[in-house]
């Protein structure tokens, strides 16, 4: 590289192509050195700005020796361009079939003396057609992909729509939020305003009070003297008269406390009005398209076909509409609105290894565990047996908990409650643990919409007690002395022994 760069002309840097040599000793390209004295009008040497009066002259000598230069380099690189065995230097041109290695002709007369070889070009050939033909189903899937004729194409294009359905839903639940806030902005503001008027007033109402006495005064000075010192003693009583101290108390003021004391709190509770918590939140991908579900999540109703775009991923015949999360260990509870509907089935099941839908979603399936409504008769799903309510529920509360004993061990019991009466309708023991449990409902052709109830949210604030209980605060002492009151027992019943 130290050698291109001597060979190479200062003004495109790159090696000279017809070199002169100007007057001062310097070399450049014919065409460099003719383009610069152009552009500047003046022929001074672009390294050292001497000016070169006389015509440049061919510089042979620098132009064979860059032409030597390029030959050479030009044969370099043709000769990196070919490999050569590592052993003997030769030039690679051989395939041994055997050892699947590139040879060279000497390795095939020593080494792979008895393998069967293939001229290298041969084996290139061959192993790209096998790699075109590997790749063609690729190439047709991609093919397919472009043209949207693929499932894969089918489920984008399904993505993109929920997408966007679903920032429309996102907006306008945030719009929701927006507009209650800032309704109680406008509330609390006002409310704020209000008080100020009404202390605005008061004062008002005070100083109108003092400015009559004055102005009074005034115009009692303003009477003759006779009757001036008459009245004096009255009129200094007027004029000493000032408010009581009760009316210059802290309640002239704004009540700050009241207007930014907990907001957001205070807020916040309102707020649990138009932002239920629902304790299980339905899958929309779960549901087929005989299932129409609300924008929230949380209610499904039986109808002749959705609105929306339907899913690409087969799903499952029935109505089972999973929830988005599966519970573990410990106790899980949630309420469903199924009011007067006639026709219907709770309950949870197990999700598969590999989350497939189609595995999941059958109530058919022994992973599957519910309570199905029919008419006036209630069954267990995958149990033929049918028994009788004495009062129907309107709204039932699924209870999934863990249970104990030294025989069994651990297992899961799903219990079924009237949720207005918490009365105990049924019960399936002896689920399998390990697992999540997914809720789900199917709400059935006749049936009306069955509704996630929200769940009751409780603020718990904790205060720090600074006073322990006795027991927390001297268990340390305690412990000492047990087992001091322990070691003098036992010096007391050596000393008797011996």
């Amino acid at each position: 590289m130290a050698l291109e760069a001597e060979l190479s002309c200062p003004v495109c840097t790159d090696l000279f192509s017809d070199p002169v040599l100007l007057s001062c000793g310097h070399s450049f390209c014919r065409q460099c050195i003719n383009a610069h004295w152009t552009s500047s009008s003046s022929r001074n040497c672009p390294v050292c700005r001497q000016v070169s009066p006389q015509e440049p002259v061919s510089n042979l000598s620098l132009r064979n020796t860059c032409e030597s230069y390029l030959r050479e380099k030009n044969k370099k690189e043709e000769k990196d361009g070919e490999h050569e065995c590592l052993i003997h230097g030769e030039k690679i041109e051989l395939f041994c079939q055997n050892d699947e290695e590139a040879i060279c002709a000497t390795c095939k007369e020593h080494e792979h003396r008895w393998h069967q070889t293939q001229p290298l070009h041969q084996a290139v050939r061959q192993r790209k057609g096998k790699l075109k033909a590997v790749l063609r189903p690729t190439e047709n899937m991609l093919l397919s992909l472009r043209n949207g004729a693929a499932q894969d194409a089918k489920i984008s294009k399904y993505n993109q729509s929920q997408a966007q359905r679903t920032e429309k839903r996102i907006r306008e639940e945030f719009k929701k939020l927006q507009q209650f806030l800032k309704k109680e902005e406008e509330s609390r503001i006002a409310a704020l305003n209000e008080e100020e008027k009404e202390k605005s007033g008061q004062m008002k109402k005070k100083m109108d009070v003092l400015s009559d006495r004055v102005r009074e005064v005034e115009e009692r000075m303003k009477d003759d003297d006779i009757t001036f010192l008459q009245n004096y003693n009255g009129i200094m009583n007027r004029a000493r008269y000032t408010l009581p101290d009760s009316e210059l108390s802290l309640e002239a003021l704004i009540d700050v406390s009241k207007h930014m004391g907990n907001l957001k709190y205070q807020v916040w509770e309102k707020m649990k009005d138009i932002c239920p918590y629902y304790p299980v939140i339905l899958n929309p991908n779960t549901a087929s398209s005989d299932v129409s579900m609300s924008n929230d999540l949380t209610s499904v109703t039986s109808c002749v076909n959705r609105q929306d775009e339907p899913n690409p991923i087969p799903l499952h015949r029935s109505r089972m509409v999973l929830g988005s999360a599966g519970y573990g260990s410990g106790v899980h509870t949630w309420d469903i609105e199924v009011g007067k509907s006639r026709h219907w089935s709770l309950g949870v099941c197990f999700g598969s290894v590999d989350r497939s839908i189609v595995q999941i979603l059958n109530p058919a399936n022994p992973c599957s565990w519910g309570l199905r409504r029919n008419g006036d008769l209630y069954s267990f799903l995958n149990t033929q047996i049918n028994f009788g309510m004495m009062e129907h529920p309107q709204v039932v509360r699924i209870k999934l908990e863990d249970c104990y004993d030294k025989k069994r061990g651990w297992w899961r019991n799903v219990s079924y409650f009237n949720a207005d009466c918490n009365c105990l309708l049924a019960t399936t023991s002896q689920l399998p643990t390990g697992m999540e449990l997914f809720p789900f409902v199917i709400p059935e052709k006749r049936s009306g919409p069955l509704r996630v109830v929200p769940a009751k949210v409780t603020l718990k604030i904790e205060q720090v007690e600074e006073d322990r209980s006795f027991l927390e605060r001297h268990r340390v002492l305690m412990i000492l002395s047990v087992v001091l009151l322990f070691l003098v027992l036992c010096a007391f019943a050596y000393r008797l022994i011996y």
